[in-house]
């Protein structure tokens, strides 16, 4: 029997209510997630790509429980966690672990580094005496490259790479089996960000972890992602792996993006200027939500939403891909 996906998300949507009048009639809503599905197997290193506001960090922070899904299912090795209660998710917390996007304000300001680091592993495995916690304390800050004198010191001691590495070492204490890396380098000079990137590859061939790693540098998607979902505005338009898209992207916002990269070789470098701007979430296009803004819409994009179905060994969400017009 084949195991199910480590983390399986289904049909996932996320409303925000918009704070307005209390006279208003009707209360707007932010549509931060349109139906999201994807299977993410043990052992990947799954991107979510997109730019800004596309929902990618919240479809992170629904995954591990911190905001609630207005619907749709989210199953942790084939079991639905998504209308668990806290208590409840207590066993799968230690098995699902976070590294924030912002090192400087992941980390608690008032905590040594080692009370930072001890915290998660007292709450999740209480058995362990004060001699085994600082031993396993110490054998995590190694196995990320930091000193384990740094234990005393507070965060405001340390660089944003340092304290990145710090975050992961965090990550890493309860053991996990997946971690959702919410865009862990951006704040990172470039130099370092290879050296962050570098360990996060490392610590998953070691450790046998899985990610779900956000990011908008498709420079990263590529040399770190084994799979990959494209997004705009809530919903998935491509999923495949990083080699097909580069090659050769099917969905009309996955060409755009692609078109911006600019390439050692290229002699001249002119990006696809895309007409209009991205519709508001709160006031959602019918239709494909990309369709106002792509070259191929016909009046079926203006009218159906397109389905994410399997194209030439991948999944889009195109009916012009559908339909052979692109």
């Amino acid at each position: 029997m084949t195991a199910p996906p480590i983390v399986e998300v289904e049909d996932l949507k996320v409303h925000f209510p918009v704070q307005t009048s209390f006279l208003a009639r009707e209360k707007p809503v932010v549509h931060a997630l349109n139906g999201v599905s994807l299977a993410i197997e043990r052992g990947d290193a799954f991107c979510l790509v997109g730019e800004s506001g596309c929902g990618k960090t919240t479809l992170g922070r629904t995954i591990m429980g911190l905001t609630r899904p207005t619907a749709g299912d989210i199953r942790f090795e084939g079991a639905t966690i998504s209308r668990l209660s806290d208590g409840e998710m207590r066993p799968y917390r230690r098995r699902m672990q976070m590294i924030f996007q912002n090192p400087y304000a992941s980390l608690n300001p008032r905590l040594t580094i080692q009370r930072t680091l001890e915290e998660p592993l007292r709450f999740h495995r209480p058995e362990l005496n004060e001699s085994e916690v600082k031993a396993h304390t110490r054998d995590v800050m190694v196995s990320v490259g930091n000193d384990p004198e740094w234990g005393s010191r507070y965060p405001h001691e340390f660089s944003g790479g340092q304290r990145q590495r710090i975050s992961i070492a965090r990550a890493l204490m309860v053991d996990p089996d997946f971690i959702v890396a919410d865009e862990p380098v951006s704040a990172l000079d470039v130099s370092v960000q290879a050296q962050v990137l570098n360990l996060l590859m490392q610590v998953r061939e070691a450790r046998g972890l899985t990610y779900l790693f956000i990011t908008h540098d498709l420079s990263v998607v590529e040399h770190f992602g084994t799979q990959v979902a494209v997004m705009y505005l809530g919903t998935v338009c491509e999923l495949t792996t990083p080699k097909a898209l580069f090659a050769k992207p099917l969905h009309p916002y996955s060409q755009l993006l692609l078109s911006a990269v600019p390439k050692l070789g290229r002699k001249s470098f002119k990006p696809v200027k895309v007409p209009g701007e991205v519709p508001s979430p709160i006031d959602l296009p019918t239709g494909c939500v990309f369709h106002g803004r792509c070259p191929h819409a016909n009046q079926r994009c203006r009218e159906e939403v397109p389905a994410l179905n399997t194209v030439k060994a991948r999944q889009v969400a195109c009916h012009g891909v559908d339909e052979g017009r692109i």
